[in-house]
């Protein structure tokens, strides 16, 4: 049987190269450089070629020899000195190495090719000669659109995950919780502090308030300055934040807010001042309140 290195090389090179770049994309980790991703593609094919083609070799593990040609190019790929990142990486090439293969494989039995089982559990040459280079491509071109689709659907969950946050806030001794919103347009800060702005619904902080702040709610007298000034005897009235904002159809809007003992937004503390919606911010009560991005992206980091 002939073995043409140089079409295994070349196969080979094109496999690689393909699985390191969606590994890139996966992770969103992309190589420093696209050369580096090339060289690691090149070392692997290279190795691979020389362990099918070499009879001297064929005594080397398979299953061993894989695990360190792999490693040997995402090493160069993405020059790692994280070794958690390396270990994510492994486990994502593996898992579009198998999407890759088991089309392959689907492809195989899918042309008409009675023996390929044969080739597999006897002549490693053998089932490296059968893959042609249309089988190559229609299943490299298959696998894409997969892992493409599956990296959608994926991040379509993680964004559903994200976009909600668990806020928690404690005011002496008495806490509420409430599912707040990232919600991109929200980017209001206290001008005092600087503090960013989480807002939320009054019903799910009035019990912090006191009696006179909580009427002035209730009747919807909030905007009321005059009213406000009364609260000033009692020691809540030192938390009170005053926080201007602009929106549709109100340029010089005013928001009461207050500064709690504690906030904590998914588990994590987060200096914050809370702003009071007297109204529903979701119709169908999935959030009641909102959060700017820039302080989720600070928690996460």
């Amino acid at each position: 049987m002939t073995l043409y290195a140089d079409m295994l090389f070349l196969i080979n090179f094109a496999m690689n190269t393909f699985v390191l770049w969606v590994v890139s994309k996966v992770i969103r980790n992309s190589a420093k450089k696209m050369r580096w991703l090339f060289a690691g593609s090149s070392l692997m094919s290279l190795l691979y070629t020389l362990l099918i083609a070499l009879e001297s070799l064929r005594f080397i593990n398979v299953v061993f020899a894989s695990v360190a040609i792999l490693t040997a190019g995402i090493l160069i790929a993405f020059r790692l000195k994280d070794f958690r990142t390396f270990i994510k990486l492994m486990l994502v090439a593996y898992l579009v190495s198998f999407t890759v293969g088991g089309l392959g494989m689907a492809l195989f039995f899918l042309t008409g090719i009675p023996y390929a089982v044969y080739f597999i559990a006897n002549d490693l040459g053998g089932f490296a000669q059968a893959v042609s280079w249309q089988i190559v491509l229609l299943g490299t071109v298959l696998s894409y659109g997969i892992i493409k689709l599956g990296l959608k659907i994926a991040e379509g969950h993680t964004l559903k995950r994200q976009m909600l946050c668990t806020v928690q806030v404690f005011v002496e001794g008495c806490g509420a919780s409430f599912e707040a919103l990232v919600d991109t347009g929200h980017s209001l800060k206290d001008p005092l502090s600087q503090s960013p702005v989480i807002i939320a619904e009054f019903e799910h902080v009035k019990e912090f308030l006191p009696d006179c702040l909580r009427v002035l709610f209730y009747e919807k007298r909030e905007n009321n300055l005059t009213g406000l000034m009364s609260a000033q005897e009692n020691t809540f009235y030192k938390r009170i934040r005053m926080i201007p904002f602009s929106s549709i159809g109100r340029s010089n809007g005013m928001l009461i807010g207050f500064r709690p003992d504690m906030v904590k937004v998914e588990g994590t503390l987060a200096n914050v001042i809370i702003g009071i919606y007297n109204d529903k911010l979701c119709n169908d009560g999935r959030y009641q309140g909102l959060l700017g991005p820039e302080l989720a992206s600070s928690l996460q980091a």
